[in-house]
């Protein structure tokens, strides 16, 4: 039953971005000291967070409609569609909304800045860590639906 769910698609993305993430580390042209190691070791993890509260937010809204909840592709696939610029090109009012409740800059935008040199505010270093905390309103709101969940009986 669970294999059937398996989109083989996804192996081959997933194989796709190891072999160009392989590739950029060396020819990237950044000078891999521990700090920048650091940064890119919180950024991975940062992304997987913020991702995993995305879909903790999708989960959790399907205690609340029987709807089709299809504009939450718009955070989780747009997301990634969005790291394929800098953030800076959407102008002020995406930034911050991507910065302040939608945290993906915090794991793309200000470390990747810090990552090559366009910025020395060491701080951007530790943005990924601060955009972990989403996952807590993401939990928070998963057992507001499990406390208010009720069965239809059948």
């Amino acid at each position: 039953m669970l294999a059937s769910l398996i989109e083989f698609s996804r192996i081959g993305r997933l194989l796709q971005a190891l072999v160009m993430f392989a590739y950029a580390i060396p020819a990237s042209g950044v000078d891999w000291t521990l700090d920048k190691i650091l940064t890119l070791m919180f950024m991975l993890a940062g992304g997987l967070v913020v991702f995993s509260g995305l879909f903790i937010i999708y989960a959790s809204l399907c205690f609340f409609t029987i709807e089709g909840l299809e504009f939450m592709n718009i955070f989780t696939d747009g997301g990634r569609e969005f790291g394929r610029y800098p953030f800076s090109i959407y102008g002020e009012g995406v930034l911050k909304f991507l910065t302040y409740v939608i945290p993906l800059a915090l794991f793309q935008y200000y470390p990747f800045l810090y990552l090559i040199g366009k910025s020395d505010n060491t701080y951007y270093m530790f943005l990924p860590l601060v955009g972990m905390l989403f996952i807590i309103p993401c939990l928070i709101f998963w057992r507001i639906g499990v406390r208010h969940y009720k069965s239809t009986g059948s």
